[in-house]
């Protein structure tokens, strides 16, 4: 069982979860540059000013919570839901078979065709 869990029976590593996140990031602000360019924001903005400055407000009003009251009921019935005994023994379940088919079969249950590790031919 050495290597399969951290201490505490953390399924993921400190140092692995920090590299996800860390290409998580660069994969977002890919995408983010990449829609700046299929968006011609540039363009856009020495064209028509006011429109950009428009929407940029009405979406920063959006993302900052200016509908809040009006999402708050379906927000809670969405986490009441995920957060159902049903739905997190599923969860449990999902996380479960995802880390089972990331181990390798060793010893016994490695496949014939593949020499176990350590060993040369």
């Amino acid at each position: 069982m050495e290597g399969t869990e951290a201490q505490g029976g953390l399924p993921l590593d400190p140092e692995e979860m920090l590299a996800s996140l860390a290409a998580l990031r660069d994969e977002v602000a890919a995408a983010v540059e990449r829609a700046g360019r299929q968006l011609e924001l540039e363009r856009r903005m020495r064209e028509r000013p006011w429109m950009v400055l428009g929407v940029s407000a009405g979406v920063g009003f959006l993302l900052g919570g200016g509908l809040w009251p009006v999402l708050r009921p379906f927000a809670r019935a969405a986490a009441r839901g995920l957060l159902s005994p049903a739905n997190l023994v599923g969860l449990v379940a999902a996380v479960s078979a995802m880390r089972a088919e990331r181990m390798e079969p060793t010893g016994a249950d490695a496949p014939e065709d593949r020499p176990a590790q350590g060993k040369s031919e």
